[in-house]
């Protein structure tokens, strides 16, 4: 049996900054969360063997938090359950994206070659 197969929940993949805070939230490490689901997430970190057994995983961009407990680990990879159904708060930031040139009308003309 594949392992997507066994999931209860299919994941979706994404590219997110996340906290493992732990410790009452005294203490905290970044990660980055690669997969997502209802029921769990794969969280990429330097160094996952330093995370705990269960903490909360927060999200700030997305204003998620989720108590987890860690289902597997490898050198820098820890797949969680979620031990409840995650949270939503207000998210703490927002993700301005901000263009570097101002927008220009598109042009049928031919652009001067540099010389």
């Amino acid at each position: 049996m594949a392992q997507e197969e066994k999931r209860k929940t299919p994941r979706r993949r994404v590219l997110k900054a996340g906290i493992v805070a732990f410790n009452d939230r005294y203490s905290s490490l970044p990660c980055t969360v690669r997969d997502i689901s209802e029921s769990g997430a794969r969280i990429r970190m330097d160094g996952s063997l330093t995370a705990p057994d269960t903490f909360t995983l927060i999200v700030e961009l997305d204003g998620l938090e989720a108590d987890c407990e860690v289902v597997a680990r490898t050198a820098n990879e820890i797949r969680v359950r979620f031990v409840s159904p995650p949270r939503k708060v207000t998210p703490h930031r927002t993700q301005v994206i901000k263009p570097l040139a101002p927008p220009q009308a598109p042009s049928l003309r031919r652009k001067p070659k540099p010389t």
